[in-house]
């Protein structure tokens, strides 16, 4: 178990460590990303100090806000409802120590932990269950809308064809039983000749649609 107090005392510990041999304390974070690195436990990192007397330590210990560890994990300037719950959970723990990062270069290599209070883990879990939860509803909500919106389309598409197909059915070259899809189509160009191809093809289709639903219905209008 890793509360706060344990941290406070591992900074506490460091600093002393770090004043005995004459070490700099840099409130910065050591980019160790192309260093060759290892991990050091927060409990002993004093001991190492002491032992390579190294001179420049880099430590940083947080100070836990609910609302700015909130808006950081979900990188939001302003906090929503459900987001302001969160925090207005986590607002007793704040201003106790979260998070202690402790490093330091020895013979090329990075020495370094990332110490968390116990509780913080908690918060953290819980921040990412939260988010999980939030893009869940983000991707129905998603869904949801462009399901609309193809309905719309297709509405929009419908109601643009109607005339035309109003037409092509009521002829009786187009609902002949032996007239080709081609000849269909020279025939719709030919009754509506200031219409693009695609929305002649378009036409035609869901007039021939009509008809085989009437045939198949026996409607007598449309020569069932």
């Amino acid at each position: 178990m890793t509360e706060s107090v344990d941290l406070d005392r591992m900074t506490k510990e460091v600093r002393a460590a770090a004043e005995e041999c004459g070490a700099m304390i840099l409130e910065s974070i050591l980019a160790s990303e192309h260093l060759p690195a290892v991990a050091v436990d927060g409990d002993t990192f004093a001991s190492l100090v002491r032992h390579l007397k190294p001179r420049l330590i880099y430590m940083i210990l947080t100070e836990f806000d609910a609302k700015e560890e909130v808006a950081a994990h979900f990188e939001e300037d302003e906090l929503d409802t459900g987001l302001k719950k969160l925090a207005a959970k986590w607002t007793n723990r704040n201003g106790q120590s979260s998070r202690l990062i402790l490093g330091l270069m020895a013979d090329g290599v990075m020495h370094g932990i990332v110490e968390t209070a116990d509780w913080f883990d908690d918060f953290e879990e819980e921040a990412e269950a939260l988010e999980d939860v939030r893009a869940d509803e983000m991707r129905t909500e998603f869904d949801r809308q462009q399901e609309v919106e193809r309905q719309r389309r297709e509405a929009n598409e419908k109601k643009r064809l109607a005339p035309i197909v109003k037409k092509l059915v009521a002829d009786p070259r187009f609902v002949a039983p032996k007239i080709s899809a081609a000849k269909r189509v020279t025939l719709a160009e030919t009754l509506f000749p200031d219409v693009d191809r695609a929305t002649i093809k378009k036409a035609v289709e869901k007039a021939v649609a009509d008809i085989w639903l009437a045939d198949s219905k026996g409607d007598p209008q449309l020569g069932g």
